[in-house]
């Protein structure tokens, strides 16, 4: 390309103004590409789910508080469903919707003797999905969330507790086959 200097304006000017123009729109660009990042980082959320955790003084329930299934010494003949429902409240008590909670027992997959398994819904969906012990959730708009355990067939006599945890609060429910 070949640049014609007029007299009003010399070369080394014409030179110049096209550096500073260039100079200009990486600035440009390097500015919208950063903008571009932020955005994107901040589309991407809170991967940690604190912004959905319980705050300090809420309250867990699991109903019911306890479940036994008799089984007179002779194990369980056939894997057997229980339903538990998680509900979460603020320290004022209020229900709080949308939080983040994490659901484990000593004696489920994949723990120690694996004498039964999380199931993520309620026993009447089928079919269920099968989590292992310290499995995560989110309750509903009205702060509950149901799940299932299914102990396994042949499992004799035990005793274990299911913690659910939201940030630094817990709540807790026993399972008892005897």
């Amino acid at each position: 390309m070949h640049i014609v200097c007029d007299t009003d304006i010399s070369c080394e000017e014409v030179g110049s103004m096209k550096l500073t123009i260039k100079r200009k729109q990486i600035v440009i660009l390097v500015l919208l590409l950063v903008l571009l990042l932020i955005t994107l980082i901040q589309g991407c959320g809170n991967t940690n789910g604190s912004e959905c955790q319980a705050p300090d003084g809420s309250k867990i329930t699991i109903t019911p508080s306890s479940q036994t299934v008799t089984t007179n010494g002779t194990g369980l003949a056939f894997p057997t469903p229980l339903d538990w429902t998680v509900t979460v409240f603020y320290p004022d008590g209020t229900i709080m919707p949308k939080a983040c909670i994490n659901v484990s027992g000593t004696f489920a997959v994949p723990n120690g003797y694996a004498l039964y398994q999380f199931q993520f819904y309620p026993s009447s969906v089928s079919p269920n999905l099968p989590v292992n012990s310290g499995f995560a959730a989110q309750t509903d708009e009205s702060g509950q969330y149901t799940f299932s355990t299914l102990l396994s067939a042949g499992t004799g006599t035990f005793n274990d507790t299911i913690y659910v945890r939201s940030g630094s609060n817990s709540g807790n429910a026993t399972v008892t086959v005897n």
